[in-house]
């Protein structure tokens, strides 16, 4: 007698409904990662779209096709690296192991990750107070990489329109930035 099948959690379900997105991502893997095989690729990039799936907001207005582009890409290369096949550039080349056992080998990182994230939540706040039309618009020209030609007829006005708006988006963070910069 068959095992009954287990209920899938939401998360799973989206992740199952985005496998092509999966395979884009392990295509996009292979152009950097090239010494990987394709199998080893597409597995940890549906890894990567389940875990994004998985942490995924829809309530923050973002289609998760393009969240899951960017995160699931992120969570596909930590993975690789947790496994062993991909190495950070700024790691050590010795391991504890060669150095004795002993020594505790500080991170080099660790102190640029820290800064790194504290700009990425503040950038987050700044990037919550924009309207939807705002948010989508820096979306496609900084995470899809779409230039302001391809954007254009999307939101059914001018090339130029779409210049205009962008720029003046980055004048309001801009200015959002500095206010808070000097409130702290």
């Amino acid at each position: 007698m068959p095992a009954p099948e287990k209920q899938d959690t939401g998360f799973v379900q989206l992740a199952r409904r985005n496998v092509t997105l999966s395979e884009n991502i392990a295509r996009r893997l292979a152009r950097r990662y090239s010494w990987v095989g394709m199998d080893d690729l597409q597995s940890y990039a549906y890894l990567g779209v389940t875990l994004a799936a998985r942490v995924y907001d829809p309530d923050r207005g973002i289609p998760f096709e393009r969240f899951a582009c960017v995160k699931a890409m992120y969570l596909a290369v930590d993975e690789m690296r947790k496994d062993g096949i991909l190495r950070r550039a700024d790691a050590p080349s010795h391991t504890a192991e060669s150095a004795g056992p002993d020594i505790d080998l500080p991170d080099p990182a660790s102190g640029r990750a820290a800064e790194r994230m504290e700009a990425r939540e503040f950038c987050e706040q700044l990037f919550k107070r924009l309207d939807n039309r705002g948010r989508e618009l820096l979306a496609m020209v900084y995470a899809d990489k779409l230039t302001y030609r391809e954007i254009a007829p999307m939101l059914g006005i001018s090339e130029s329109a779409v210049c205009l708006r962008h720029k003046a988006l980055i004048e309001t963070l801009r200015r959002q930035a500095t206010v808070r910069q000097l409130a702290a």
